[in-house]
């Protein structure tokens, strides 16, 4: 069975609870190979305040090692990957990219939404270990934050507020989360509108030159056939006269000049449009024939 591959963007507040629910799910059994992405652990060393230049290239340069990961072949697995992406992501534009990233990789993608109250994220922020951010950071952020509700934010779970992830509240969190990773390993992956376009002429095309071959090895039955009878009832139409026909046949066939629409291509369509155009040559040699006797 192939296995699916899953990212997933958390959306809200710095203190929301992200990393905390992150770490229990690491450690919380489940059927699926978890890997969980920190963005500020790979983000250290560049304030995007005082330098914004520098925090764009260092977030594009993990989303490139993103692209790298989902990248490679689709494994025969029983196990689906699923990739969370612990950010703040409050711009759209943000998680855009990721779902980019999805569309060119036929990756799932989803966003788990954290919604907290900026007085509840200042205040979660002053009790965390580390990380800790500026309240003047998470006011700004708050005014700033938008949340899913354009089309292709299709797969969304919002986790409703909560003040603190305890070790009694965070169970119940964290088979929320797996619920909505095991109704995401059942969507379809998202495609890239640009690719498909590519598969769908390829499939044209696959189409067309099978139809062309179908035609070209009906055609030397069909002629073969006409021959014997031929000779049978005496006429004496040379080979090359057929095979003359047949050329301008496939020219027809690749030039969409003749056509079978949505019919199968068949002994007796070919048989039957072939003759047409025989007969149609046929008269076309007897006029230049006549025209040449007449100068």
């Amino acid at each position: 069975m192939m296995s699916k591959r899953v990212l997933i963007c958390l959306v809200g507040l710095p203190a929301a609870g992200k990393s905390t629910l992150c770490s229990g799910l690491l450690k919380h059994p489940s059927n699926y190979d978890i890997e969980h992405i920190c963005y500020d652990k790979h983000i250290t060393t560049v304030n995007h305040v005082d330098d914004l230049s520098a925090w764009n290239k260092a977030r594009q340069a993990l989303n490139q090692s993103i692209t790298n990961l989902v990248s490679g072949k689709v494994e025969h697995s029983i196990r689906n990957k699923v990739y969370i992406l612990d950010d703040n992501f409050y711009y759209r534009g943000m998680r855009k990219e990721i779902f980019h990233i999805a569309q060119r990789n036929s990756c799932v993608f989803g966003q788990i939404v954290f919604r907290v109250s900026k007085e509840l994220a200042i205040s979660a922020n002053v009790s965390r270990r580390d990380t800790i951010v500026t309240e003047d950071t998470i006011q700004k952020m708050s005014g700033l934050i938008e949340y899913p509700s354009e089309a292709w934010e299709k797969h969304v779970l919002h986790l409703a507020e909560s003040t603190t992830y305890t070790e009694s509240t965070l169970p119940a969190r964290i088979e929320e989360v797996l619920q909505f990773i095991d109704y995401l390993c059942r969507q379809l992956p998202e495609i890239d509108p640009a690719v498909e376009q590519l598969k769908r002429e390829a499939d044209r095309e696959k189409t067309f030159n099978d139809v062309v071959q179908q035609c070209d090895m009906l055609l030397r039955k069909v002629i073969s056939q006409k021959i014997k009878d031929d000779r049978k009832s005496g006429s004496k139409i040379p080979y090359s006269v057929y095979s003359e026909a047949k050329t301008l046949f496939l020219e027809g066939v690749k030039a969409g000049k003749t056509s079978f629409g949505d019919q199968p291509v068949t002994n007796e369509a070919v048989s039957s449009k072939f003759m047409i155009l025989f007969d149609e040559t046929q008269v076309d040699r007897k006029k230049l024939k006549n025209e040449r006797l007449d100068d």
